[in-house]
């Protein structure tokens, strides 16, 4: 063999041996989504639609979720927690807004997991609409933003359609309790243009906590037979927290370090357990004591901790205010390698 041919044939090797070392690197990350593709199917412009891809660590150490990042301004994706322990899972919303687009529309969410051992990894999340050009959603979602509990706020859309005369909805269906709608036909005329107007509100006695729901919209159109409408809004019982996120700052030494929320309400109450100790943050106290204020102290030993970079770390804390849910307090740090 020449001494070409044996340079080119290393050259192979090496370059099969990278290949192999990258392909595998993104199959134990991969691995991790059972479902990383979904098409939304045909949505009316102007629509947000979201989709939740689970993640469920199957390895023996913890993974971070690091970051996450669209291909596309018209993407935007959450996680509802950041560290996963092992064998736990964590859900990882993909939202996509359609108000700029027509036709068929893929975009990607990147997603930057690390494990305990420093193992980094970045999946892909496919996600794609045949957004309609005839039928629009304005606004593309219902969201109540924040909500005092026992009040009842009313929020409107409108679904206009053109070139279709015989077009109407037939239905709608949402699984939620905690919300009423009403949907009134407003336009037909000659020209085939439809127009309808979605009335939501919320329930007095809907639960504290977050507000997530869907209420579909059924045609009669068997190529978009649901136009479906996101509901949105934080319910706010009686107990608070302030801040509402808590930031420890840069860990750059071993000592550990502290923050503090305080807790609300207006009757006196006691706080019977606080979940999400672990993982180097702990808090305390909480003797047991009922009054209408208490101060919980936030604390991060890193020499406790297993996951280095940007920590986000949620605490559940539970009272015996009778119907309230437990509150959830999330806490930041970045954590030197």
């Amino acid at each position: 063999m020449t001494r070409r041919r044996m340079t080119a044939a290393l050259a192979g090797c090496l370059a099969l041996t990278v290949c192999a070392t990258t392909a595998s690197a993104a199959n134990w990350a991969d691995s991790l989504f059972a479902e990383r593709n979904h098409h939304f199917g045909p949505v009316p412009r102007g629509a947000k639609v979201k989709h939740d891809f689970v993640l469920v660590n199957r390895l023996r150490e913890a993974i971070t979720i690091v970051g996450l990042r669209p291909s596309c301004g018209c993407t935007s994706g959450q996680a509802n927690a950041s560290v996963v322990g092992p064998g736990q899972s964590a859900v990882v919303e993909a939202q996509m807004d359609t108000r700029n687009f027509v036709g068929e529309k893929s975009t990607i969410l990147f997603v930057s997991v690390v494990t305990a051992g420093g193992k980094e990894a970045e999946v892909r999340l496919h996600v794609t609409s045949t957004i309609l050009a005839d039928v629009v959603l304005n606004p593309g979602s219902i969201d109540f933003g924040t909500v005092v509990k026992g009040q009842a706020p009313t929020l409107t859309l409108t679904v206009d359609r053109i070139n279709a005369p015989d077009w109407r909805f037939t239905r709608m269906v949402s699984a939620s309790r905690a919300i009423t709608a009403q949907l009134v036909e407003t336009k037909r005329d000659a020209s085939g243009a439809v127009s309808y107007r979605l009335d939501v509100g919320v329930k007095p006695d809907a639960p504290s906590g977050p507000l997530r729901a869907e209420i579909q919209l059924i045609s009669n159109d068997p190529e978009t037979r649901g136009v479906p409408v996101p509901v949105t809004g934080w319910i706010r019982g009686d107990l608070s927290a302030s801040p509402s996120l808590l930031s420890l700052g840069e860990v750059v030494s071993a000592e550990p370090k502290q923050g503090k929320f305080i807790v609300r309400a207006s009757q006196p109450f006691a706080i019977t357990g606080v979940e999400g100790v672990g993982d180097g943050f702990s808090i305390a106290p909480y003797d047991g004591s009922r009054k209408t204020m208490h101060i919980l102290t936030v604390s991060y030993d890193a020499e406790q901790g297993t996951t280095r970079g940007d920590l986000q770390h949620v605490f559940r804390v539970a009272t015996d205010i009778p119907g309230e849910p437990p509150l959830d307090l999330t806490a930041t740090a970045h954590v030197a390698p």
